[in-house]
């Protein structure tokens, strides 16, 4: 079992360019791996080769697990930045076992009846060593999708007023909030009681109404449905001789604005949920 093995094995790295040649044939026309047809030839003949090759430093190395990802990850890395989606990535590599094993047998490395059992085993083995890689792979792939999602939310968090902060029960948050609607009751009384004028005052409630459905979600919705009830209110009180149309478009928006940010926070959320 031994010898053949080591048939095989140097077989594979003595070959692995060739093999490596024809797998980057089939991959880059393959139907089911179509971002692979834009990548330059030799880059996916070197990936082919590398992997293939490596066969013998698993098959030497103490931990054959460890030892897959010198490849593994170089792989995954490369793919995740060429933008290859992983069910392509992955794919390939059942391609590469594919044509590692049509290239023994047209080479004619199973000659013997025996040599065809114990080709059984090998193929155990081989089988192994894909499964590794391809775990590997996943895995890498995994680190590298969430590594990318918190990199682009981590403006989000900061403004979400998460960790040390954000972790005292929302205290601050509330305060902060406090403060910014007792400024646009101000505001408001000053602009529609004392100067009689709308204004354009009212798109610093934008502030408020943003960071609120930011940190609260869709419930930060009450904060622009107060601040709209607040400015028709004062409105009618105090500019009873101008038109209302105006503040009631405002109120409008300030209540579009608020579900919209609302919404797209929970769907954020949820992102962070899952990875």
């Amino acid at each position: 079992m031994q010898a053949y093995a080591a048939k095989l094995i140097d077989l594979i790295e003595s070959k692995a360019e060739n093999i490596a040649r024809q797998w980057a044939d089939d991959v880059m026309k393959h139907n089911r791996t179509p971002s692979y047809h834009r990548l330059p030839k030799e880059m996916v003949i070197e990936q082919g080769t590398d992997f293939y090759r490596l066969f013998r430093r698993m098959s030497l190395a103490e931990n054959s697990y460890e030892e897959a990802k010198s490849f593994s990850w170089k792989y995954a890395e490369e793919l995740y930045r060429k933008k290859i989606p992983l069910q392509e990535a992955v794919y390939a590599l059942m391609l590469m076992r594919r044509h590692l094993w049509l290239y023994a047998e047209f080479q004619g490395t199973f000659v013997t009846a025996l040599e065809k059992t114990q080709a059984v085993e090998s193929l155990n083995r081989t089988i192994l060593m894909f499964d590794y890689v391809s775990y590997q792979v996943i895995e890498r792939y995994q680190d590298l999708i969430i590594g990318s999602v918190e990199r682009r939310i981590g403006a989000i968090k900061t403004l979400m007023m998460k960790g040390p902060i954000g972790a005292k029960k929302n205290i601050y948050k509330f305060g902060l909030m406090a403060i910014f609607i007792l400024l646009a009751c101000i505001l408001t009384y000053h602009n529609h009681a004392t100067l009689k004028t709308e204004g354009l005052f009212t798109h610093l409630f934008y502030i408020p109404i943003i960071l609120a459905s930011i940190w609260w979600g869709k419930r930060g919705i009450f904060v622009a449905i107060f601040l709209s009830v607040l400015i028709l209110a004062s409105h009618l009180l105090f500019l009873t001789g101008m038109n209302i149309s105006a503040d009631v478009i405002r109120a409008g928006m300030f209540i579009v604005i608020g579900s919209v940010i609302g919404w797209l926070m929970e769907g954020i959320r949820k992102v962070e949920e899952m990875y």
